[in-house]
């Protein structure tokens, strides 16, 4: 192997550890995104779910199955936000507890 092409090797190192920091912080950032978006999926059926209930108790509703719907919707994002939650803390939990 040619030293030239040794040197060019080297001085292309930073160069492939700023790209895979950049990346990181894409991913990171996506997966932020995704997860306020989650939580505001979440709010929004539960206000969805809270208005449907209100609607059927003033008789604007007659269909009862829509209400449920409306809030079993509302319950199963709220039960998958929760368990996201605590796998996030369950993860950053043992990153906290690992040795260096």
């Amino acid at each position: 192997m040619d030293i030239r092409s040794i040197n060019n090797l080297i001085s292309e190192l930073p160069k492939v550890g700023m790209q895979q920091k950049e990346t990181n912080t894409t991913v990171f950032s996506d997966m932020y995104k995704s997860a306020i978006n989650m939580l505001d999926q979440t709010n929004t059926l539960q206000k969805q779910a809270e208005q449907s209930a209100m609607s059927f108790a003033i008789g604007d509703i007659d269909n009862i199955h829509e209400v449920m719907i409306a809030q079993e919707k509302a319950t199963v994002a709220l039960q998958y936000t929760v368990q996201i939650r605590d796998k996030v803390l369950e993860a950053y939990n043992e990153i906290m507890r690992m040795q260096i």
